[in-house]
């Protein structure tokens, strides 16, 4: 008995295309945050072209928003040591950019991509509906889990608060 696997190939990044074009559309929050481009979200959190431009814009700006009033502490820190912009905050470099850049472009994905399955869901009463909402459940949950590591790691703080009882 054999068998046989026929593996798709890995395409390099360079390839990696989002199936819509928002343009130049961004979000940005001000000097000290990172921009957001609509189609980097787009691509890194997988979110297809079912969900328009402007539909994007509203989530990644709900989301840029969330993620700024949670750090506007840390940020009023950073901004009186003297750091203009998230990128001059000391901290670990990877491929050139701050670990915090990394982590604040993570969690308005993840929350961007959780207010799309929130809010934008297609309606299927069948049981098959029903598991695919419970999946998509558990997806937005794990995003929101993400996102708020991701505020945690920014500030330098522990992800998880935990009391037993």
């Amino acid at each position: 008995m054999s068998s046989l696997v026929a593996n798709k190939p890995a395409l390099p990044a360079e390839g990696d295309v989002a199936d819509v074009d928002d343009g130049d559309v961004t979000v940005s929050a001000g000097a000290f945050w990172p921009v957001i481009k609509l189609s980097d979200l787009r691509l890194a959190a997988r979110i297809t072209g079912g969900i328009t431009t402007t539909r994007l814009l509203y989530a990644a700006t709900e989301a840029v928003g969330h993620v700024t009033d949670q750090l506007k502490d840390w940020q009023a820190q950073q901004e009186s040591s003297g750091y203009a912009t998230m990128q001059d905050v000391p901290a670990v470099q990877i491929n050139g950019e701050s670990v915090k850049v990394y982590r604040f472009r993570r969690a308005v994905y993840s929350i961007s991509r959780a207010f799309v399955l929130e809010n934008y869901r297609d309606v299927d009463t069948t049981a098959k509906g029903d598991k695919d909402a419970a999946a998509l459940d558990l997806q937005r949950e794990d995003l929101w889990r993400d996102a708020r590591w991701s505020i945690s790691d920014i500030r330098g703080v522990q992800r998880i608060f935990a009391e037993l009882c």
